[in-house]
């Protein structure tokens, strides 16, 4: 994935359906890769995964969506919520305070 958002173009954005599988895989590391890809080959069509993805169980996706999602009232609600979880990952809780700022 991160060769495909690395190369880019319309080939590379082809192959975005075929990838979706891996939002829902069971190794959620993976998740955060393709929320980089579909950032870089199609940042309109993230915007279901990065709402979603301030919730996700690995750091590195709600550091994505923190810093990517797009700003409404739920939105902002969830990235209170990360800026002031103690338990939160120090860079997620940076990039929701640096988003509500």
């Amino acid at each position: 994935m991160k060769g495909l958002a690395r190369i880019g173009g319309p080939q590379a954005s082809a192959e975005l359906p075929r990838l979706r599988r891996l939002w829902f895989s069971p190794h959620s590391y993976e998740r955060a890769d393709y929320l980089r890809a579909r950032l870089a080959l199609d940042p309109d069509g993230a915007s279901g995964c990065l709402s979603e993805g301030l919730g996700d169980c690995e750091s590195a996706v709600r550091l994505l969506a923190a810093q990517h999602v797009t700003l409404d009232d739920r939105s902002r609600d969830r990235l209170r919520y990360l800026r002031d979880d103690p338990i939160e990952a120090a860079d997620v809780r940076a990039a929701a305070a640096a988003r509500l700022s």
